[in-house]
């Protein structure tokens, strides 16, 4: 698609500039151009073989051109989504730009337990994941060379609904689950000189918890799913705010360095917590009185760093380097507020204490590689990405709650711009993203994950010691599927 000469824009990962002044900047600084470009070359290929990116509760990503190259799209990111990889990306896309996609991921994950047995698979249908931008950049305001506003919203970068057997042998860990996560978004973004951009996305975290998992019921451990108690959890959490800060530098004019930093937050969320109890414990005359809760789980600090390179007028490359902070998920909780557990054939009642699931995540680092080749000039760009990725969750937390360990990513996709004679400066762009990642299978013998048992209520009981019960084998796989529209004027 060809813009007008009174006004070139370009979609894609190439920055939005007015020709004229990149003309102006690219002869200043034509003599340091070679050196630079082939020192971050260098820097490329030395990192490619030694990071990787962390895997804890999210995934990569979000966004259909951010997807198709294997999330690399942190340098100056070209879409709506610049507001989750770095906002300052935004101060380079002057007029009206609006950006809708929706992703669907679909998670393979089978539990097998040790000592053999029948093992479990999620059955849960496609995860949608939607999201959208609309921004106006205002050209030079003032001081600035330029000036950028957004607002939008993005769904999570995880898998968020399961479904396994109420019977299978994970009840203990999870039956089923469906969490939703909405990141509503504010977005400025400024050019400070020819070479430096930044922005702030400040984002309104919404969203709900439900999941279903099997309790122990009775005064005695055992596997016997007639004994088993089925507790359901839903939750939502308030507003809670955080943010994304980002900034992008052009030391060279075919280059582009961006960082970006969100902080980490904790999702604490508020809600129901019921009970369905089994045969022998109504037999006792068992009932649950009260049934609010909480509910708190941390997501990570997480940093970007990304270099663009322009190779050539038509083929850009880009290489990310991520650093996920999960350590600060030490464990996810549930607190019961005033729940008690109460037999009216025996006299007795115990409070329901808090529930503990120890996780002890770790950080790690990663590196994506994605680029993109204009196929066909003004019409067609094909990309393609790779992630090598390595595990923020320790062996030992392995479980069928979160699929998200060691992995490998191979993403395409590719962009058809759809041309408008009327209206020459109209840019229209369609595109798609399809990933699949390899995950590695897992043999878990020292798991940290144990059952739930409901308090005893026969007199001078005493609660027995809960079994472990996450040993086991872990096969898991993922494939995520996007398409995405592109609008500026």
């Amino acid at each position: 698609m060809t813009d007008p000469p009174r006004a070139k824009r370009q979609w894609g990962p190439i920055s939005t500039r007015d020709s004229g002044t990149a003309t102006q900047y690219e002869n200043a600084m034509h003599g340091r151009r070679r050196g630079i470009e082939a020192s971050l070359w260098v820097l490329v290929a030395v990192a490619a073989p030694t990071v990787a990116h962390a895997a804890g509760v999210e995934h990569p990503d979000v966004g259909t051109v951010a997807l198709g190259r294997a999330g690399a799209f942190a340098a100056n990111p070209s879409d709506g989504f610049a507001m989750e990889y770095n906002p300052a990306g935004f101060a380079d896309q002057r007029g009206f730009r609006a950006t809708v996609a929706s992703s669907w991921s679909w998670q393979g994950l089978t539990f097998a337990p040790a000592g053999g047995g029948a093992s479990a698979s999620n059955g849960a249908p496609a995860f949608l994941e939607p999201g959208g931008a609309f921004s106006y950049g205002f050209g030079p305001v003032g001081p600035l060379p330029g000036l950028t506003l957004a607002l939008g919203a993005t769904g999570p970068s995880a898998i968020g609904r399961e479904d396994f057997p109420k019977d299978g042998p994970q009840r203990y860990a999870l039956i089923s689950s469906d969490f939703f996560i909405v990141y509503y978004s504010a977005a400025i973004a400024a050019k400070l000189t020819r070479w430096l951009s930044a922005g702030v996305t400040l984002q309104w975290v919404h969203g709900t918890a439900k999941f279903s998992q099997a309790v122990r019921s009775g005064d005695a451990p055992g596997m016997d799913a007639a004994g088993d108690a089925i507790a359901h959890v839903d939750v939502k959490n308030g507003w809670p705010l955080t943010a994304v800060l980002g900034v992008t530098v052009r030391p060279a004019p075919r280059v582009a360095v961006g960082l970006s930093y969100r902080p980490h937050f904790t999702f604490d969320a508020n809600g129901t917590l019921t009970t369905d109890l089994p045969s022998s414990a109504t037999a006792i005359g068992a009932h649950q009185d009260g049934t609010a809760t909480g509910f708190a789980l941390t997501l990570a600090d997480v940093i970007r760093l990304g270099t663009e390179v322009k190779v050539t007028p038509r083929l850009v490359v880009e290489a990310d380097i991520v650093y996920e902070r999960w350590s600060p998920l030490r464990t996810i909780e549930i607190h019961p507020h005033g729940i008690t557990v109460v037999s009216d054939f025996l006299g007795t009642s115990k409070p329901l204490g808090p529930i503990i699931f120890p996780k002890d995540f770790e950080n790690a680092v990663s590196l994506r590689v994605g680029g993109d080749y204009e196929l066909v000039p003004g019409l067609l760009t094909v990309r393609g990405g790779y992630l090598h990725e390595t595990s923020a969750i320790p062996i030992s937390s392995t479980n069928v709650d979160f699929g998200n360990w060691d992995r490998d990513m191979v993403a395409v996709g590719a962009s058809f711009s759809i041309p408008h004679r009327a209206l020459p400066r109209l840019l229209i762009a369609l595109d798609a993203a399809y990933a699949h990642h390899f995950v590695g299978t897992r043999t878990v013998t020292n798991s940290t994950a144990t059952q739930v048992i409901t308090p005893c209520l026969f007199p001078g009981c005493v609660d027995p010691q809960a079994p472990v019960i996450g040993n086991g084998t872990y096969s898991a796989s993922l494939d995520a599927l996007a398409i995405g529209l592109r609008v500026g004027y």
